[in-house]
This record gives C-alpha cells, structure tokens and sequence, in this order.
C-alpha cells in the first residue's frame, strides 16, 4: 500500500518536485511502521498473556505489556481512521462491497478456526466447554464475537459510525467520542469485548479520520527530541494514572490513551526513516494474515509444550511469548504470502464475484 521513499545517489542533482514527492512517501511510509507497531504489540500481548495462563512466570513482560496498553490499538485504530474517509461519502453499497463485505468475509471465515483451536488446546476460556458451547458461541458471533477477531467487528462498526455521522459537526462527533471512549475505558466490561472495543476506540478511529491533516503536520515536523518528549509524555501520564490507582475514574486513563497517540506516530515516523529498521513497514503492510494467525499458533505451540511436559523456569520464561511472539508473526506473513500462490487468496479476500467484480 505504501512505498519507501527513493533515496538519490551521491552527486545526482535532485529536482524540487523530486525532493516534494519524497516528503510525500516518508509521510506515507510512516503509517505502516505504526501498524506494524501495533500488531507486533498486540501479538505479543497475547502471547503474553496465553502464557501467564498456562503457568510460566512471565511477570516482567506482563508489566510491559500492561504499560503500553494505553498505546497499541489507540495508535492503530487513529491509523485506520486517517484512511477511512473517501468511504464517508460513497454510497451505502459500494461501502458494503468495497468494506464491510471485506470485514464480513475474514471474520466469518476465521472466527469458527480460532474457536475451535482453543477449543482443541484447552484455551477456550469458559468451564467445562464442549462443541455446544461452541456452537452456540458461532451462532451469536456476529453479535457477541468471542475471539481476538473482534478487531474487524469493531472496525465495521467504526466504518458504518463515520457513514453515518458524516453531516454531524465534526466537534460534536469528537465530544461526543470522548465522552464514551472516557466512560469505556474507566472499566467497562460487557458481555463481549467487542462491543467494549467499539466504545474505548470510537474516539481515536474519528480523531484519526478528521484530523489527518493534523497528524501528519505532527509527523513531518517529528524528530528525535519531539519523540522523546511525546514518549515522556505518554509515559509520565500513563504510570501516574496507574500507580495512582486513578484508572477508574472516566477521563483519566483516556488522557494516557490519547497521548499514546503521538507517542506512537513519532516512534513510527523515525522508524520509517531508517531503511528496514525492524521490518516494521514491512510488516505493516501485512497486518491481517498475521493478526488473524497468531492467536491460533501460540496456542498450538503452548499446547505443544505443555502436552509434552516441557517446563521452562524463570528467568528463562521470560522469553518465551518473545519466541511464540516471532513464530506468530513468521506464520502469518508465511500464510499470507503462499496463499495468492496457490489460488487461496479467499483466505484473506473475499471473491470477486462477491465483492461485484468480474
């Protein structure tokens, strides 16, 4: 989607409109080091945390974790939101096909194989779960989703919101956002994460699609000192909100959330400007083989440890959701770059035929 800037060779003179069209690609190039950011986040997350369940000590990544909580899906769901709006003014169809039909697909076609690899590895989360349980949890899903997939749930949700909100002052909007995005993120727990997701997020996925232009004004003028300064920022608000057990009164965690946004752009934008610094473009470019991939695999690879009574101690527990989380990722881009090869493209996309093309 996004492509590195070119970098001209010693001695070669460089045009005007040469030197603007790069400027152009570095503010492009950014956003996928921010979603690269993200999944990566959000996969080691995970990781973490099916880990934890299964009985290593992994107390010092669970810290970490627990910290850039505040950072991972406000910085992805503003990204998203940065490129949703040609899709506020189509019409209802061609936001169907050309989106939520995308949506649709992935989430139907993956939720019943996420669920049923839990259920198989003794991860389902519920006592006692059967193929009943299971079942009945596929048959509410688009509803109540049960799995990590509620990510594409929520992002149909956000889409058909900015359609609908589209002739509604955007101040309004963003107040409106905050309001329950605050209330959301002070504790809410309903009966699907999905539903919780929508309501903490709804305010970086607006904010991200009114004040794009915002976003990367901060980006172009990004540097080191400003990403220190972003980061301290973020840092210092999200450890006084925890320590300071304040996370449960409305407004206050969603201060650490909103300043993770910046954090994470300036993180990004210097990324990006290292050539193949980590991958994270790279990676960015491919987020959802790997984010619809990984919870099944660290589950199959735990499972496998644990069926064969490996034990890994501490400290060396420590980094074991690193190593499931760099399985997960090598599995989802390894899947996601055999499927166009070998006709399974409906892995990820949904046919043509469906989406109206020939």
């Amino acid at each position: 989607m996004f492509t590195p800037s070119g970098t001209p060779r010693h001695g070669t003179p460089v045009r005007p409109d040469a030197t603007l069209a790069r400027r152009g690609a570095v503010r492009l190039a950014w956003p996928d080091a921010a979603r690269g950011l993200a999944i990566g986040l959000v996969v080691l997350y995970h990781a973490t945390n099916w880990t934890w369940s299964t009985g290593y000590e992994v107390s010092v990544l669970r810290e970490v974790n627990e910290t850039l909580r505040s950072l991972r899906m406000p910085l992805f769901f503003a990204v998203a939101g940065m490129f949703a709006g040609k899709w506020t003014t189509v019409p209802w169809s061609r936001l169907a096909r050309g989106k939520l039909l995308h949506f649709a697909w992935v989430f139907v076609l993956w939720e019943p194989i996420s669920l049923v690899v839990r259920l198989l590895t003794g991860y389902y989360q519920v006592a006692d779960a059967g193929w009943g349980t299971l079942a009945h949890d596929l048959a509410w899903s688009l509803l109540v989703p049960r799995s990590e997939l509620w990510f594409l749930w929520t992002l149909a949700a956000f889409f058909v919101l900015a359609r609908l909100l589209r002739r509604v002052p955007v101040p309004l909007q963003l107040l409106a956002a905050a309001a329950v995005s605050g209330w959301a993120l002070a504790g809410w727990e309903p009966e699907s994460i999905a539903w919780r997701g929508t309501a903490q997020f709804a305010l970086f996925f607006l904010a991200g699609l009114h004040l794009r232009p915002l976003l990367e004004r901060f980006a172009e003028r990004a540097t080191w000192l400003w990403a220190l300064v972003a980061v301290g920022l973020w840092l210092g608000i999200q450890i006084t909100v925890r320590d300071l057990g304040l996370a449960d009164i409305p407004g206050l965690y969603l201060l650490a959330n909103v300043a993770g946004v910046p954090a994470g752009v300036a993180v990004s934008v210097l990324v990006s400007r290292v050539p193949g610094a980590l991958g994270l473009r790279w990676i960015g470019a491919r987020t959802l083989p790997v984010f619809v991939t990984h919870t099944s695999v660290v589950l199959a690879l735990l499972c496998l440890l644990y069926r064969n009574a490996v034990w890994i101690p501490a400290p060396q527990s420590q980094w074991l959701p690193v190593a499931l989380w760099a399985a997960a990722i090598a599995v989802g881009l390894g899947l996601g770059a055999l499927a166009p090869r070998i006709g399974a493209r409906w892995l990820f996309v949904p046919p043509r035929r469906l989406a109206g093309g020939r």
